[in-house]
């Protein structure tokens, strides 16, 4: 596998051809000599991004004749004006006149060496049945993150099929000086081909979307090793996308040193949101967020730190989005005596028969059902209770598949219809998550602190919180317009934003769980609620005279 991304003489030419480029930035020349690896560059405007990847794409068709490459973008209009702009100031007229061709209008360039560049707009079913069967060496996706990644998947899947491409002699010999062996990049009969790149370019976005997950180094889908060997399928080695060397390339707008004070400075004048995503580059920072997590919200689950909240620990709770196809996630909660929420394990899983979520369920559940340990409420999405009309045959939901006890009994769930008032308890999770400068801290004893908190997900720790606190800061406004350069947002919640771990958050807060009364409350004679707690003390030592005395007591006040 590593013979496969070997890359550092393979830019040795391009090196000694490009000192006399004037580079934007420090990194966007690491983001050109970067490679054969998924490579993505991700900042602001203007930062150089597609000057980077389209310079790198021309580069490799000069260096390798009969090659063939694809550049695309989502929408036509958007390619020609932006993308091939770029391009064609890079590529001189001279490169394609003497033997090639150049036809905008079939989205085609041939140079003069016979290397090819294919233009494709990603919204048109032409294009997407040409993706299955193209055949090249390289891509690059301008402004990614409008595009869908099963895009990106379907291209790389078709990423070293051209072997029609020229590998010249002198390159072979010069990889051979370098490192001592042959050229690692062949066909199955031995022809050499060209290391092949797969390229991105993009502006910030959510920590949802695919890129991030797939290419940042923050995220934990980076780190985390769930894909198989591709050498070997049948290994039980898995990889992560780090393994893979996947990379981003962050790049801020104020560091290209070739963008005019004129533009930077209408850059710099737009809100606060806006700069930090269009400019310094920096995801998860979206117009228009709902809620923001603290990162005093955020607990390492140590044992000092597991061993504070289940000491705390008044009241359990579950609550639960189910999904068909879509993941069904389940939350479990903590209240302690401080009024302090800790969401303490998380189940996520997607395709499953309810049997299936049942069980993980209860499996998961077993900590605190080997302590005796109730739940004081099990909300879940409303629209589970609801029954298809009888006239089109329906008589059961979604909710008696979890309450039949014709599967393993053990594993029966009652669920009760969480609160669906998306508006009404958006401004309860804020307050819940806000710093309230006379709170305490439950672990740290710091004064001013929120009252929500997430337990991390860790490899000691698989259960903890990650889709919930990824999806409850990727949630924003639907964006309706621009005033006075700042933009204005509706109070719809957008729809193309992941919120199946966001709902169960919903539904928890939206059930306004209190601090329960000490349990130990002394029995008032004489009071109504000394006679139910002497009825509950009765019906718990089985005394079938103390009852009646206690029922007694009762119906002296008229309460039973």
């Amino acid at each position: 596998m590593a013979n496969n991304y070997k890359s550092k003489l393979v830019h040795r030419t391009a090196k000694r051809k490009t000192e006399r480029i004037d580079w934007a930035s420090n990194i966007q020349l690491q983001a050109f000599e970067y490679g054969p690896y998924p490579l993505c560059m991700s900042g602001g405007y203007g930062s150089g991004k597609t000057f980077a990847g389209c310079f790198k794409i021309l580069w490799m068709c000069d260096q390798f004749p009969k090659n063939r490459v694809l550049i695309a973008r989502r929408h036509w209009t958007d390619l020609q004006k932006t993308t091939m702009a770029t391009f064609f100031k890079l590529c001189p007229e001279d490169a394609y006149i003497h033997g090639g061709r150049r036809a905008d209008g079939d989205k085609y360039l041939r140079l003069n060496n016979g290397s090819e560049i294919l233009w494709a707009h990603l919204d048109s079913p032409e294009t997407e049945n040409m993706i299955q069967g193209v055949e090249i060496n390289a891509f690059l996706i301008d402004q990614a993150e409008e595009v869908h990644e099963e895009i990106f998947e379907k291209l790389s899947a078709r990423l070293g099929r051209w072997d029609q491409t020229v590998v010249p002699e002198a390159v072979i010999q010069r990889y051979n000086a370098r490192f001592g062996e042959p050229w690692p990049w062949r066909t199955p009969k031995g022809k050499p081909t060209p290391p092949t790149f797969g390229m991105l370019t993009c502006n910030p976005d959510t920590k949802l979307h695919w890129i991030y997950r797939r290419f940042h180094n923050d995220s934990p889908e980076y780190w985390e090793k769930t894909m198989p060997d591709p050498l070997r399928p049948k290994s039980r080695r898995k990889f992560s996308f780090h393994d893979f060397h996947y990379r981003m390339f962050n790049m801020k707008s104020t560091d290209n040193k070739h963008l005019g004070e004129q533009n930077l400075m209408q850059l710099m004048s737009r809100d606060p949101s806006f700069r930090r995503r269009y400019v310094m580059g920096e995801w998860g920072m979206p117009e228009g967020t709902i809620h923001q997590v603290l990162p005093e919200s955020i607990l390492d689950p140590t044992e000092e730190v597991l061993k504070i909240v289940s000491d705390s620990a008044r009241t359990y709770h579950r609550s639960y989005d189910h999904g068909e196809t879509a993941p069904s996630c389940c939350l479990w909660w903590v209240m302690d005596n401080a009024g302090n929420y800790f969401m303490i394990r998380e189940y996520y899983k997607g395709d499953a028969l309810i049997s299936q979520h049942r069980e993980n369920i209860f499996e998961l559940s077993r900590t605190e059902i080997s302590k005796g340990i109730r739940y004081s409420s099990n909300l879940a999405d409303p629209s589970i209770f609801h029954k298809t009309m009888q006239s089109k045959g329906g008589r059961y939901s979604a909710s008696d598949e979890y309450e039949d006890r014709s599967y393993d009994p053990d594993t029966t769930l009652m669920w009760m219809a969480g609160d669906n008032d998306e508006l009404g308890t958006r401004n309860r999770i804020n307050e819940l998550l806000r710093e309230d400068p006379a709170r305490i801290h439950p672990i740290t004893g710091q004064i001013g602190a929120p009252r929500l908190y997430f337990l991390r997900k860790t490899p000691a720790y698989p259960n903890g919180s990650h889709y919930s606190v990824q999806q409850l800061e990727g949630q924003r406004r639907t964006k309706i317009g621009m005033s006075l350069g700042k933009p204005i947002f509706s109070d719809e919640r957008d729809e193309k934003i992941v919120d199946h771990a966001y709902d169960p958050i919903r539904y928890f807060v939206a059930g306004r769980h209190r601090v329960p009364e000490d349990r130990k409350a002394k029995l008032v004679k004489g009071t109504f609620e000394g006679a139910c707690l002497l009825v509950d003390k009765m019906a718990r030592h089985n005394s079938k005279r103390m009852s009646r005395i206690a029922r007694r007591e009762a119906r002296r006040y008229g309460r039973l």
